[in-house]
């Protein structure tokens, strides 16, 4: 090693992120429903004079100093201070650890702490739910939909009686509420995207208990005995124009412990490609992945967009990967409308215009759940959220390469993408070529290329979607990229490790290199300066302080 490589191996310039975006919904008896955003170590407890809690509570049974939330290397734990009446955790009651409370749990999207007394069927009066979520937003509106006196209600899309969603996702007629005897149950009417109970998908039916959370597209719908509440989130293209980046919230988190590949049969030899891989996706990121031969780039695009198998390969992932919440391989059929997979050539008609192009895709993808007037209003819709008013009637064949990849990113559009995916879309162009298309996926046009001027002009990212892409010429628009994704491939296991995930800036700073092209070189065994497993532990150590 030179004295230059050790002297930066010496100073860690990384600058740890700041707490995960992450949000929990509080529901108290009589009250309106709250959603708190969390930044950081934050007490909870009932409102009384003499303690200072970060979340402040009305019901009876909170103890004044009830439990804790504990930030800690980019996950949120809960801790119960030993509370009289202590808190249920996804159901199951924690118990005393020692003297200052139970042990930490930690909290995924999803998980439910209570406040409530042994029976849970049966809630206390005074019951407090507190839902842990990096999906909902403090800004978000909640509906309280009475249960009393009904005994089936529907759930769809502009529906006109019953619980009336207006997610373009939800099917026109998506499930029902149907009375039992005293208790109530969920049905699915053969949706298109299906619905799931606390994470599970239902595939025909399922009796619901008190603080049961249903998930319908986007919509979360909480069952709470006599009503339901839910946020009525849209999926129109036009509200996310006020996307606010300092708001985002966790898109996708990843945590890999193992991806072992083998080829289709019985009888097959299995390899490790990837290992510990633990990180956060959020909403307005456009993230480079960088990472040298065999580090597994591509294997971990598959591994996160549901391409498990193909007739040449097969993935085991193991550990949890989660998106806008839910587990992706367990809701895969709820979930796989969110990923947009960008191919690195399409085979689309040159001679059909962009507006016919979107259709066509629009009249399969939406076939059945939807009028042709709904179906042609969407396709406008994204034709003006992509930005392609200007080209709209113009043939895929006279358009530029980087135009033709933004319509390939409208198809997917036109359902309700959380992320796109993009590998290796440069490959082949010149330097011209490669930042057309480039400035195509992420920065907005001009004004003076605009048929509309008073349009809001934004790139994919800036209302919302997160996009990750692999490129092998990461120093043409390098400014553009908001996180870089670093992988390296270990010379202990020959798998790929994580050995950098933040944003441009402090990767250079990390990696001690000035382009992020030398980032490669400096990890790369193989024509390279072999220092992967040198950064894999630098980054590892960094993480944990």
């Amino acid at each position: 090693m030179n004295g230059t490589a050790a002297e930066n191996n010496k100073t860690v310039y990384y600058a740890p992120a700041p707490p995960k975006p992450a949000t929990m919904l509080i529901l108290e008896n009589g009250k309106e429903v709250r959603v708190v955003q969390l930044n950081g170590d934050m007490r909870i407890g009932r409102d009384a004079p003499g303690y200072c809690n970060d979340i402040k509570l009305t019901s009876g049974i909170a103890g004044r100093n009830h439990g804790e939330l504990i930030y800690l290397d980019g996950v949120y734990y809960y801790r119960d201070n030993n509370s009289m009446n202590g808190t249920y955790y996804n159901g199951a009651k924690l118990m005393p650890y020692n003297e200052k409370g139970t042990k930490a749990v930690p909290l995924h999207d999803g998980d439910v702490l209570r406040i409530d007394r042994v029976t849970l069927d049966k809630p206390h009066p005074d019951a407090v739910e507190m839902i842990f979520s990096t999906a909902f937003l403090p800004d978000e509106k909640w509906t309280r939909f009475p249960l009393n006196g009904m005994q089936r209600v529907p759930v769809g899309r502009n529906c006109g009686e019953g619980i009336s969603l207006s997610d373009f996702m939800v099917s026109r007629n998506h499930a029902v509420l149907q009375r039992t005897g005293a208790g109530w149950k969920i049905e699915d009417q053969h949706s298109q995207n299906g619905l799931a109970v606390n994470g599970e998908i239902v595939t025909k039916e399922y009796l619901l208990h008190p603080f049961d959370v249903i998930r319908i597209a986007n919509t979360t719908l909480i069952f709470l005995g006599n009503e339901v509440i839910f946020n009525n989130v849209s999926s129109d293209l036009h509200s996310r124009a006020g996307f606010d980046y300092n708001k985002r919230s966790v898109v996708m988190r990843v945590n890999i412990d193992e991806v072992i590949a083998r080829r289709p049969g019985v009888f097959t030899k299995k390899k490790t490609l990837l290992k510990d891989i633990s990180l956060d996706i959020e909403s307005g990121d456009f993230t480079l992945i960088l990472g040298g031969a065999g580090a597994g780039k591509s294997t971990f695009i598959k591994a996160i967009t549901g391409q498990q198998r193909s007739s040449e390969q097969i993935l085991d992932i193991r550990g949890e990967i989660f998106l806008d919440g839910m587990d992706l391989y367990r809701n895969l059929r709820m979930l796989k409308h969110k990923i947009g997979i960008v191919p690195q050539y399409a085979d689309y008609r040159m001679q059909d215009t962009v507006y016919h192009t979107i259709m066509d895709a629009a009249r399969t993808k939406l076939a059945g759940e939807y009028s042709l007037k709904e179906i042609e209003q969407r396709v406008e819709d994204v034709i003006e959220s992509m930005t392609l008013t200007q080209i709209r009637d113009s043939m895929l064949g006279v358009i530029s390469g980087g135009q033709r990849k933004r319509v390939q990113v409208a198809i997917h559009a036109v359902g309700d993408i959380s992320f796109f995916t993009y590998d290796e879309p440069d490959s082949g162009l010149d330097v011209a070529g490669r930042v057309d298309q480039m400035k195509q996926l992420i920065k907005p046009i001009t004004k003076e290329e605009s048929v509309d001027n008073s349009m809001q002009l934004r790139p994919c990212s800036e209302i919302g979607n997160a996009g990750l892409m692999i490129s092998h010429y990461p120093d043409d628009v390098a400014h553009m990229y908001k996180k870089v994704i670093v992988l390296a491939k270990s010379r202990k296991d020959d798998a790929g490790h994580l050995a950098f995930y933040g944003d441009v800036e402090n990767a250079l700073s990390f990696f001690g290199v000035k382009r992020l092209s030398e980032i490669v070189m400096e990890i790369n065994y193989e024509g390279g300066k072999g220092r992967g497993d040198e950064f894999i532990e630098k980054f590892e150590q960094t993480r944990r302080g």
